[in-house]
């Protein structure tokens, strides 16, 4: 039989009515009623214990399980950053470089990574001055701590939209299985799992505005989502995206809207304000659209202009579906929605971030790992719940009864994944134990006096940048006095050695060697 699909609001429209009805008294009925939650029977004793667990469950569901999971997730978030970095995993790119902006925001100067190169203001790399909200708190409580923290919370807060969206078409069981599962994506594991990164906080700009979205709030929605363009550059084009959704819905000038913001955002970035302060004058990332440099034959800075016309007519198209590591990407995000979520036009929001991945020549771009598919998350999780009420108002019976327990499809999914993700590290006794080498490399940089110009390798970078004066990615030295502190450990045993042998020809003197660290000091 035919499934017949649904009016391009009515799913909007049962959203909000659901929503109305919370409001007014009770706590929100399911969009399709699940035995699990259908009231007591008439004439069964108010006080009765079926009745007052009954009403606990309802009231958990719709009310405080949002929360609970919140807070479960910023406990877990948190408690896996602040162990990687106590074990030395945390690196230069980009817990590092990102302190050095937010440290320089709270003492109200521009944001200028040496990290990143002497002197270097990132936005002229990317456009993301939202970090700014961060330096009142950091003046307060300095450290790379406080940069891990704040990302726990933003990531985990955006638990609580998605939880109440799912408590809109899914009993209390339904909804606690899609917050977990949301919790647990691998989109947002990658993400908390690798140092800190501006697009914390568009996971719940992104979040609170679908929640609201799916209401036919539109102008709350877009108000949520507003910020995107302060966020990253390319988030103007998710902002703009979302007008695919409202056209479906025939609300022209809203989409209009979008469209004429979000763009002009994106072009005014990428085309005025970023080269405006990029030392090159161009977007830094042009290069990435030509497949030369994948060679490495190309440079990163060569504008648009430059770029070969076969790249952009032929080449480029092709690389949307090339290597097949982009398809594996793909078929991964819409995994955890058994592909429910194709069913929702809030999907296309997702396009604009999988076009500039799947484009560039950067291969960390293409698949699951790193924080780049954090904004994904909750639109897919948004667009899996709405498709889930357009199935149920489908005449295919196996597609509604299917669509009354999708919910654990996604906690399924996530609980199968999870091994291969970072926070199942928390179950290892190894997590919680300070390594031998670590221990050695913290007494050599406690030689480092307060304020010192220092240049660092990766690991020992987001040690020192809240108490040192300057510091640089080794083996970029400042002139002057100064220091090198270097980890000889792993992969770069022999790498370490040269330069440390190098250094000390040209002037420097040793002031500290433990197992796996080498201090050393110019006058």
């Amino acid at each position: 039989m035919k499934d017949r699909g649904t009016a391009p609001g009515a799913v909007h429209r049962r959203f909000e009515a659901l929503d109305t009805a919370e409001a007014a008294a009770a706590p929100a009925a399911p969009a399709v009623v699940e035995p699990a939650v259908i009231a007591p029977r008439t004439g069964e004793h108010d006080h009765g214990l079926r009745t007052v667990v009954e009403r606990a469950r309802r009231r958990i569901g719709s009310g405080a399980l949002p929360y609970l999971l919140a807070a479960l997730f910023f406990v877990i978030y948190t408690t896996h950053s602040l162990l990687r970095h106590r074990r030395m995993e945390t690196h230069a790119y980009d817990l590092g470089l990102f302190e050095q902006v937010v440290r320089a925001y709270s003492n109200f100067e521009a944001p200028v990574s040496d990290i990143r190169a002497p002197d270097f203001n990132v936005l002229g790399e990317h456009f993301h001055p939202i970090l700014a909200l961060l330096g009142p708190i950091y003046r307060v409580f300095p450290g790379p701590s406080t940069l891990l923290v704040a990302q726990a919370f933003l990531v985990a807060i955006s638990v609580v939209p998605i939880t109440r969206i799912a408590a809109r078409a899914f009993g209390p069981w339904g909804t606690a299985a899609l917050g977990i599962a949301y919790g647990l994506s691998w989109g947002i594991q990658s993400a908390v799992s690798f140092d800190f990164h501006e697009i914390a906080f568009a996971v719940p700009l992104l979040a609170f505005g679908l929640d609201r979205f799916l209401l036919g709030r539109y102008l709350t929605a877009m108000a949520w989502w507003l910020p995107l363009i302060l966020v990253k550059e390319d988030l103007g084009l998710t902002f703009a995206a979302a007008a695919v959704p409202l056209l479906l819905l025939r609300r022209w000038k809203m989409a209009a809207a979008h469209v004429l913001i979000g763009a002009s955002a994106f072009a005014l970035a990428i085309f005025v304000l970023l080269p405006a302060i990029n030392p090159n004058d161009t977007y830094a990332f042009w290069g990435n659209l030509d497949s030369s440099q994948r060679s490495g034959n190309a440079d990163p800075t060569t504008p648009l202009g430059r770029v070969p016309i076969s790249e952009l007519v032929i080449e480029l198209p092709m690389s949307m579906v090339l290597p097949s590591v982009k398809w594996m990407t793909l078929f991964t995000l819409l995994l955890p929605t058994g592909f429910i979520a194709l069913r929702s036009p809030i999907l296309a929001m997702i396009v604009p971030t999988m076009l500039w991945r799947f484009t560039s020549s950067n291969e960390y771009y293409w698949g699951t790992y790193f924080h780049y598919s954090a904004v994904l998350m909750p639109i897919v999780f948004a667009a899996f719940v709405d498709g889930v009420v357009r199935l149920r108002a489908s005449r295919v019976d196996w597609l509604r009864r299917y669509a009354v327990h999708a919910a654990i499809v996604p906690l399924a999914v996530s609980l199968a994944f999870a091994r291969d993700f970072p926070l199942m590290d928390l179950l290892h006794k190894r997590t919680y134990m300070v390594p031998d080498r670590v221990r050695s490399a913290h007494k050599v940089l406690d030689r480092v006096p307060d304020g010192a110009t220092v240049s660092a390798t990766m690991s020992f970078s987001p040690q020192l940048v809240s108490r040192a004066g300057r510091v640089t990615d080794f083996p970029t030295l400042l002139p002057g006095r100064g220091y090198a502190a270097i980890e000889v450990w792993g992969n770069n045993k022999d790498w370490a050695r040269y330069w440390i042998a190098h250094l000390i020809g040209q002037g420097f003197t040793e002031v500290a060697r433990e197992p796996g660290a080498v201090l050393l000091k110019r006058d």
